[in-house]
């Protein structure tokens, strides 16, 4: 079955993506000086995942809403935390 190339689903897939990695990152104690890195860190899958819808799987749609998703959070976590 194909996957349907949808900004919509790019965008639910980069939140997700971004959740189970913070989710597996807060688990770990990073100290006072490092209080960025989980979020900062959790957005790495997103960025690998661009690349590879865009690239291999050939779903542009679906690659921008990754990216969407990840530089929107990515300001969020710059301006608000």
């Amino acid at each position: 079955m194909r996957i349907k190339d949808n900004f919509w689903l790019g965008l639910l897939i980069g939140a997700a993506t971004f959740a189970l990695c913070f989710l597996l990152l807060s688990l770990i104690h990073w100290g006072e000086a490092y209080t960025r890195a989980p979020y900062l860190l959790a957005f790495i899958p997103g960025i690998i995942l661009f690349r590879m819808a865009m690239v291999k799987w050939h779903m542009e749609r679906c690659g921008k809403g990754i990216l969407a998703i990840t530089f929107v959070g990515m300001l969020l976590v710059f301006f608000l935390v």
